[in-house]
């Protein structure tokens, strides 16, 4: 079944209350794990600006803050209006040092900032959701700027010896472990929505066309969920010309 964006956008809404806690529980805290590590990436920006698409809750927002307090402004980015509630009130109680983040209800296929304005721009869990991945992508590259970063966190379907107990997890127990304390549809679309998702050599490839390629990688779960750290390069996108 496909699904627009405001099929997204009335899931994350309905989920909201309780995402935070079934995170904590489905990944065992593994995922305060992975956001410390992507932290850990952010490259040190005095008064930058960093951005953090599919934000939810804000804990993305929480991490870096907490090692990267050089920054001066911090937006975070998500269609779901409940997530962002959520948000607010998490970090206006967290933010101890840097300045409150501002929050915007906005796609990441069309975002609301100028033109190479942005340092650092992150998107965690967030990239499978989007239906135009591609015109995402070529958000990000406009957004930032030169030589700017994009992290990325991610789920990918595991190759080797551990992705048949990745698919019973991901299809058997987390949708009804999740259905027992939320919308039951929505942790079944988490499965479905990995396994549609890209591979990570054809993810590879999209950041190489919009010149933002990938320049590290660091994998979770046997390459399950994975953290890239990419770049934007310098230039104009030359589009190749038939002959």
């Amino acid at each position: 079944m496909s699904h627009t964006e405001s099929d997204i956008q009335q899931m994350f809404n309905t989920i909201a209350p309780n995402y935070d806690f079934l995170n904590r529980l489905l990944s065992l805290r593994q995922d305060v794990r992975w956001r410390q590590a992507l932290a850990a990436q952010v490259p040190t920006c005095a008064g930058g600006t960093y951005v953090d698409v599919a934000t939810g809750t804000g804990d993305v927002l929480v991490a870096v803050q907490a090692c990267h307090a050089e920054y001066a402004n911090w937006v975070g980015v998500d269609i779901s209006e409940n997530m962002l509630v959520l948000a607010r009130k998490k970090l206006d109680l967290e933010t101890t040092i840097g300045s409150m983040p501002t929050f915007l209800q906005a796609s990441a296929e069309s975002l609301p900032f100028a033109d190479a304005s942005v340092d650092c721009l992150s998107i965690s869990f967030g990239l499978r959701n989007v239906i135009d991945k591609e015109k995402a992508l070529a958000e990000f590259r406009r957004v930032l700027r030169p030589k700017g970063t994009l992290l990325i966190l991610e789920f990918f379907t595991p190759q080797g010896a551990l992705s048949r107990f990745f698919e019973f997890y991901f299809h058997r127990i987390l949708p009804r472990v999740g259905g027992l304390f939320s919308d039951a549809s929505a942790y079944r679309y988490l499965p479905m929505s990995v396994a549609s998702f890209y591979s990570p050599d054809q993810l590879s490839r999209l950041l190489q066309k919009n010149q933002i390629p990938m320049v590290t990688q660091k994998n979770f779960l046997f390459g399950g969920c994975q953290l890239w750290v990419c770049q934007k390069e310098l230039g104009p996108i030359v589009v190749p010309v038939a002959s």
